[in-house]
């Protein structure tokens, strides 16, 4: 072997080595989202995008969740960020109503980073409410997944209009769980004629009905409800703008209950990677409405004060040096 294949080999070796270092220096951070298909999935992606390029040492993996699982998955360690509710985090951290412990371990970044309406819609040739469609014999609706917070919500909703999966079925109904996506296809092909979820505004669920062939429409939530809602499980009253979606799918504002989005992180996170997470985004607000258009609400003036759960010491950390926090 010649002088100069064995340089070419040190090199290598050298550069190996390198590489093996960086990788072992690198740490991943699984991000618990939404379901595929809905607006916290593409949140959580545009969001670790910015972490990593603000700190290539940072992995941030997103993985498919939901609003009622994501602090349990915090809490047992099986994810290190998520997207939650406030309301939930909320029971989570007490041990209260879903959640059978106190989850001890969920921490927060910040709120308000997308209001989370609820959406009720209906084919326009069944011209139901809420109320009334969950009465009638023979309905099909399309709910998210069960253990998803809008299945939840539909339980809730269920239990006060004095009705039941059962009763749904015992009349000829059906309720057809599944991702948004999978939902979206359900209604297109006129397996369901009725949809219960929440979505960030605009919907991409909505939009892509709204240019489908079958005549769909958005209504309010029956006030009662939302009333109910509030009072028992604290969910906030919203609003969908006017022409917030075309014309075709949406007739003025709608009433609905809505949630307040907030970002998680587990206390097992070590200080100065939280603090990472938290400066690349409060660094990066501008290009939120880039990643969707109902993250322009967000505000760090005000983010960390409206958090349900307690902020992490690198969160805090990150809002007092940039003087959002005294």
């Amino acid at each position: 072997m010649n002088g100069r294949m064995l340089r070419g080999l040190a090199r290598g070796f050298a550069l190996a080595l390198v590489l093996c270092a960086q990788d072992a220096s690198a740490k991943t951070l699984e991000w618990t989202a939404g379901q595929l298909g809905g607006g916290w999935y593409g949140m959580a992606g545009g969001m670790a995008n910015l972490v990593m390029e603000a700190y290539p040492e940072l992995e941030v993996k997103v993985v498919p969740g939901g609003g009622k699982d994501n602090p349990t998955k915090l809490q047992r360690g099986l994810s290190q960020i998520g997207m939650g509710l406030g309301f939930l985090a909320h029971a989570a951290v007490k041990g209260e109503d879903p959640y059978g412990e106190a989850h001890t371990k969920v921490r927060a970044i910040g709120s308000d980073f997308s209001p989370s309406p609820f959406h009720y819609l209906r084919v326009k040739d069944k011209p139901l409410g809420l109320k009334e469609s969950l009465a009638t014999k023979g309905l099909r609706i399309g709910v998210t997944k069960a253990g998803s917070v809008e299945e939840l919500t539909f339980q809730r909703t269920l239990k006060y209009y004095a009705t039941s999966y059962d009763q749904i079925r015992q009349g000829g109904g059906k309720v057809v769980h599944g991702s948004y996506a999978e939902l979206v296809t359900a209604f297109k092909d006129g397996q369901i004629d009725f949809m219960f979820f929440a979505l960030g505004l605009p919907g991409a669920a909505v939009l892509e009905i709204a240019e489908g062939r079958r005549e769909a429409e958005l209504v309010s939530f029956p006030g009662d409800i939302n009333e109910h809602l509030f009072k028992t499980y604290g969910y906030g009253i919203g609003t969908i703008p006017a022409k917030t979606y075309p014309a075709a799918v949406q007739n003025g504002p709608l009433a609905v209950p809505a949630m307040d989005t907030v970002i998680l992180i587990s206390a097992d996170v070590d200080e100065v990677d939280a603090y990472k997470v938290t400066m690349a985004l409060l660094k990066n607000t501008a290009k939120f409405g880039n990643i969707h258009q109902s993250m322009t609400a967000f505000d760090p003036k005000t983010g960390w004060k409206n958090t349900t759960v307690p902020l992490h010491p690198g969160a805090q950390r990150a809002y007092r040096e940039l003087g959002y926090m005294k």
